[in-house]
């Protein structure tokens, strides 16, 4: 039971005033023995038994009737399963999971429109005594009235954004916890996936109730989680989990078929992009169609550029040298003065390692200054391992120090310590690429590295950024020239549409779980509520006159 005018209630501590009358009023007079009234005496204390018995109904009856009167007036509501029955102004944050997953089919409807239905019966039993929001994928929480808000419900679609179900609740938990209204709550209408519920938990104000539409059986599902290029080929990884073993996945470029490849969840497949011409390309890796067509395709984007025209001084070493050869051979790089590989920079691009004669650093750090480079060559560093630009755990047994500030240019480091940097055209190195120096040129990623060094690091790789987003490929320009480009796709996430079980919605939401026929009518705390206050009048009118009537027979 729950009342309307809960501060009326006080009034009950007046139910205390017929008692403390009766205990005023009552005498207790002399008593003297005179035997002739002995018989007298007896019929007296009958009669005054039944008297102290009518008081004592008079009584009750009186401080029942004060706290019938202010019950009613408290306008108390009980649980009632007629329609039309009354609820409470409440304070309601509905949110709609209209994130990526839930465009998938299953039981052949698809899953956002299973959840906007829920949704709208939540909306419609709304009053115009009620302060609604509604949040969607977007995170946004939205206030407005039922009319406003069902037009939202209506016109959502399947968000490429992903929704963090966890956060949505503390946030909508925290908005309604601060309205003033009698009963607060937060309906939550999702597909429930696993991977939204596995980070953190609900701490939610006191007083606010958090109830969750059940979920259905989860379709089997496969999408493509990531697709970039690297060397001339595009490396597709899919996500997802479903039987039925290995299905093809299709590499498109201008719309045209390039590539193809056979993958199943959670494999790589590797698809080479083929023969193009200097530029920038785009293109996109397609699966065949499942219950969850929005992550079946995702677009992909890359610089093409012809092969490095490379020269290495005698300082490079023969390290070096045998891995341009490698290169030459396999059309990676080509003869010529584009990048010069040595122990100075020149006037072009260049690749620098430390000079054999340290009394030449100095010379080699003016050199550098005066090509605007921002870095240099500093005292010898620390032996240690390799972090990042490929080459991880590789050992370094000598090298010097590179200073700088641009910590955008670092690509290596060796101790938390840049080892390779990058800036104006310029590769410096810590080490030389000589096994006195590091295990490097010994190790299989030695060739790859020299390829990086003078295709990607001295040239200046084009940036691509990668967003969520729905599928499409933004490019970047300055003036008229393509200087990067931005891929969008699916939050990755999206493909798993493994459900959360039961003990983890209510550990992680604190919430209860509601099947579809009932959701809506168990929104609203008060909704299905009587307001009983007449019968408590009726009841009261009663009283008063059973009190009328013991009154009477007192006297």
């Amino acid at each position: 039971m729950i009342f309307l005018h809960p501060l009326v209630l006080f009034g009950i501590v007046a139910a205390a005033i017929p008692a403390l009358l009766h205990l005023f009023q009552r005498r207790t007079p002399p008593e003297v023995e005179f035997p002739p009234l002995r018989y007298l005496n007896e019929a007296e204390r009958r009669s005054a038994r039944r008297l102290r018995l009518r008081h004592l109904l008079l009584l009750i009856l009186r401080t029942a009737l004060i706290v019938v009167l202010v019950l009613a007036a408290a306008r108390p509501l009980v649980p009632a399963r007629r329609t039309g029955a009354a609820h409470p102004p409440t304070a309601l944050a509905l949110i709609l999971d209209n994130s990526l997953s839930s465009g998938a089919v299953s039981g052949g409807q698809v899953t956002l429109e299973r959840l906007k239905a829920a949704a709208r019966s939540v909306l419609d039993r709304a009053t115009p005594s009620d302060r609604l929001w509604l949040v969607l994928a977007d995170g946004i929480i939205r206030a407005g009235g039922r009319d406003e808000l069902r037009g939202a419900v209506d016109s959502a679609t399947a968000d490429a954004r992903r929704l963090d179900l966890v956060a949505a609740v503390n946030a909508a938990g925290q908005v309604v916890g601060a309205d003033p209204a009698t009963v607060r709550e937060v309906q939550v209408v999702s597909d429930l996936q696993r991977t939204a519920l596995e980070v953190g938990r609900v701490t939610l104000p006191p007083g606010v109730r958090v109830q969750v539409l059940a979920a259905r059986p989860a379709p089997p599902n496969r999408g493509i989680t990531a697709a970039r290029v690297t060397a001339g080929a595009v490396a597709v990884s899919i996500g997802g989990a479903t039987p039925g073993g290995q299905v093809p996945v299709t590499l498109r470029v201008r719309d045209r078929d390039v590539g193809r490849a056979l993958a199943g969840a959670g494999a790589t497949a590797t698809l080479p992009v083929g023969a193009t011409g200097p530029g920038w390309w785009a293109g996109e890796v397609v699966l065949p169609p499942d219950e969850l067509r929005s992550d079946d395709r995702r677009a992909i984007v890359w610089h093409a550029t012809p092969p490095a025209r490379v020269t290495a001084t005698g300082g490079a070493g023969s390290f070096v040298a045998a891995a341009l050869q490698v290169l030459r051979s396999a059309g990676r790089v080509t003869e010529g003065a584009d990048v010069t590989i040595g122990e100075a920079p020149g006037s072009g691009l260049s690749v620098v390692a430390p000079p054999a004669d340290p009394a030449l650093l100095g010379q080699v750090n003016r050199a550098l200054t005066t090509r605007g480079m921002a870095w240099r060559f500093g005292p010898g560093g620390t032996p240690g391992l390799i972090a990042g630009a490929g080459l991880d755990g590789v050992a370094v047994t000598r090298r010097q120090r590179l200073e700088g500030s641009d910590t955008a240019a670092i690509l290596a480091t060796v101790n938390g310590e840049p080892w390779v940097v990058a800036g104006k055209g310029i590769v410096l190195l810590g080490s030389r690429l000589d096994t006195s120096w590091t295990a490097l040129p010994t190790a299989p990623v030695f060739v790859p590295f020299v390829d990086a060094l003078v295709n990607r690091f001295a040239r200046g790789e084009a940036p691509v950024e990668e967003r969520v987003g729905a599928v499409h490929v933004a490019f970047h320009t300055v003036g008229a020239d393509t200087v990067g480009a931005t891929v969008y796709g699916p939050d990755p996430r999206e493909t798993d549409l493994t459900l959360a079980e039961p003990a983890l919605i209510r550990q992680a939401l604190g919430a209860e779980v509601v099947e579809d026929n009932d959701f809506g009518q168990a929104a609203f705390a008060g909704l299905h509520r009587a307001d009983i206050s007449g019968l408590l009048l009726a009841l009261a009118l009663l009283l008063a006159f059973g009190e009328l009537a013991a009154a009477t027979l007192a006297r």
